[in-house]
């Protein structure tokens, strides 16, 4: 196994309060990862760093190292970091225009592609790797706000591989789902680590044990344990991690 991300004594501060505690994990390429514990254990706070989404927050700061492939995020542009690392929110995002131009809208801004042709294709490739293409091939050029949710937040996965990342973060992205939707992401998900390195926060423990090839369990800004789903799922090592996994507490 290649470890594509390595995280090196990482504290993450707001307003001078640690949330993240001197975390040490590595990520390995092509797995999932997930991220289960309390709420204010860190988990979101990590994801954020590791696109750097708070690097414009005067009440945040850090300590330790972040590498991709062994280069150090933190001394990276940060626009061709965001290249490397997309990220999907709880609540879909779908921008105010057609189906069709949400995906082909990063592509032509960052100039991958400039030809019909090419957008054409790679909206319809990242489309089918989200699994909505067979919902909205006829309807291209219609509203994507008019979408469910559930195909909102495949619509914004669809966005995100458009411009094709190498890891891909997931923040709760079925907190707001129904079951059929959940069911969907969760789909795309397994099928897109063939391709992604793939970190998903849930607070949904049978969600985290149905696709996560690796659980991280997170408490007050520590990592409290990390090893294989199926064996945390069966034989937890840490009485509090066996605690929140079968609800004890949480």
């Amino acid at each position: 196994m290649v470890d594509k991300i390595k995280v090196k004594n990482l504290s993450c501060f707001y307003n001078g309060k640690e949330v993240l505690k001197s975390l040490n994990i590595n990520v390995v390429k092509n797995e999932i990862l997930t991220i289960i514990g309390p709420s204010n254990s860190g988990k979101t706070s990590f994801l954020r760093t590791l696109n750097r989404m708070n690097d414009n927050n005067v009440n945040y700061s850090r300590s330790g190292e972040v590498f991709i492939d062994d280069k150090n995020i933190f001394k990276m542009n940060q626009e061709v970091l965001r290249t490397r690392v997309g990220m999907l929110f709880a609540m879909p995002i779908p921008l105010p225009m057609s189906i069709y131009e949400n995906i082909a809208y990063a592509p032509k801004r960052i100039g991958l592609l400039s030809k019909k042709s090419e957008i054409d294709a790679v909206v319809e490739k990242a489309l089918k790797d989200a699994s909505l293409w067979d919902e909205v091939k006829d309807r291209l050029d219609h509203s994507a706000i008019k979408l469910s949710g559930g195909q909102q937040q495949r619509l914004c996965i669809a966005r995100i591989l458009a411009i094709e990342p190498e890891v891909i973060l997931f923040d709760e992205p079925c907190s707001g789902l129904d079951p059929i939707s959940t069911s969907k992401v969760e789909e795309a998900m397994i099928r897109l680590k063939q391709k992604y390195t793939i970190i998903l926060v849930t607070n949904n423990v049978k969600q985290a044990s149905r696709v996560g090839d690796r659980t991280a369990f997170f408490l007050m800004g520590e990592l409290v344990e990390l090893s294989e789903t199926a064996k945390m799922f069966v034989a937890a090592q840490d009485k509090r991690t066996e605690d929140y996994i079968t609800g004890r507490f949480g």
